[in-house]
């Protein structure tokens, strides 16, 4: 994990390395930046996650066009540059670094408690961390409390959420089995699979417990095994592979995509973020892109977040944004229905949206009125002098339209 010291106009690190908190107050807008209208439309909730530096034109329109930023960094200086979207603090509760500064390494390292071990041996993740103990949680009132690693783990992130009054926790690698890739097949010594589930929602409660009026949103609702039950002791989930693989792209399946939309619909008191996460080519593969945002708009309102990202700029970390996003469709007319064909549909009042999630077959809509299909065109990274050059054209819609396996329809009332 890199530690790095920014100034402002280079504050904003997400998700790859930490900032060190300063006593220096900086303006809520960053200096040299024009105001400008918001771009994105009602019908949209969008977060952002980054692995590089924002300048502050890029930090200007996160300000006037995301609702939701996650970060590692951790300081007054990136309170104050983020103005607008609500700030969520990235804290991941199944593994840790070693020098990660945001935690105190060496009371960790002293105690072997809080890892798991495999033959005896800490066990280290895919991503070059320690694999923590799930299950080492002991009564918050316990005088040795501070060195079990969820008493640990929720005190820290719960005093660094309120000290800078960020708006929340994104409690990361929550989940609620332990797959053995993760691990290069070293599980746990004493691995079962209930008590990993069992301890997982205990230890997402617990931490809720501190962070009682700012919300705490966990990752792990993809893969499933019993996750959907922690959304009762929390504030929402992230499903992180929404509808495809990343990197490789392959559609997930129906099943999958169908339990993504039905959970997002049963929980509407509940923040829910969908992520489709690190696309190869997804700024030119646009039936993908439609896909994917009409499939979001079928369960869309304020507190359902969606991100896109494509895999050529993941390494680099740009903001990603697209004109699907400007689109207002005006307030939705009720849920999602599905008819007897599988075509899902959503009525906004001016416009609506239709998905057909099958592999396979081609469905075939015949329109009820006069609409005009919307076409995105451009959008993809932001560059350093936040400016943007994505479009939507209209192409009037006539007869029955055949829709692919795999696409969606944005519709439009002209």
């Amino acid at each position: 994990m890199r530690k790095t010291t920014v100034l402002l106009s280079l504050v904003l690190l997400l998700a790859a390395c930490s900032v060190r908190p300063s006593a220096t107050e900086a303006p809520a807008t960053p200096v040299g930046t024009e105001a400008a209208s918001p771009l994105t439309a009602e019908n949209f909730a969008i977060g952002v996650r980054v692995t590089t530096r924002l300048t502050p034109q890029q930090i200007a329109f996160v300000n006037r066009n995301y609702h939701f930023v996650m970060t590692p960094s951790l300081g007054q200086t990136v309170r104050d540059a983020v103005q607008g979207p609500r700030l969520i603090l990235y804290r991941s509760i199944q593994g840790t670094w070693e020098g990660f500064e945001q935690f105190d390494w060496e009371h960790i390292n002293a105690h072997e408690n809080m890892f798991e071990h495999h033959d005896g041996e800490r066990i280290i993740t895919r991503w070059h961390s320690y694999l923590m103990n799930a299950d080492d949680l002991v009564d918050a009132d316990a005088t040795d409390a501070l060195d079990h690693w969820i008493n640990y783990y929720a005190v820290t992130a719960a005093e660094q959420v309120q000290q800078y009054g960020y708006d929340g926790l994104f409690v990361d690698s929550a989940s609620h089995w332990l797959n053995p890739w993760a691990v290069f097949d070293k599980m746990p010594d004493d691995y079962d699979a209930e008590e990993w589930y069992r301890a997982r929602v205990a230890g997402l409660a617990f931490v809720k417990s501190y962070l009682p009026d700012e919300a705490v949103i966990f990752n792990g609702l993809h893969n499933e095994h019993g996750a959907e039950d922690s959304l009762a002791n929390t504030d929402g989930g992230m499903w992180e592979t929404f509808a495809f693989q990343p990197r490789s792209g392959r559609y997930q399946g129906e099943e999958k995509w169908q339990a993504a939309i039905e959970l997002t619909a049963r929980h509407p008191d509940k923040f829910i973020v969908l992520v489709v996460k690190e696309q190869p080519d997804l700024v030119d593969d646009v039936q993908k892109r439609v896909f994917a945002v009409a499939s979001y708009l079928l369960v869309s309102r304020p507190n359902v977040v969606f991100s896109m990202t494509d895999a050529a700029h993941a390494a680099t970390g740009s903001i990603m944004y697209y004109p699907e996003y400007t689109l207002d469709l005006g307030a939705p007319l009720g849920a999602y229905t599905v008819g007897a064909d599988g075509l899902y549909s959503r009525r906004f009042e001016r416009g609506r949206i239709l998905v057909n999630p099958s592999e396979s077959r081609t469905l075939t809509f015949t329109p009820d009125g006069t609409y005009q299909r919307v076409v995105p065109v451009g959008g993809g990274a932001v560059p350093a002098d936040g400016s943007w050059n994505g479009s939507l054209e209209y192409e009037p819609l006539s007869g029955p339209v055949e829709i692919p396996p795999l696409s969606g329809l944005i519709l439009v009332v002209p």
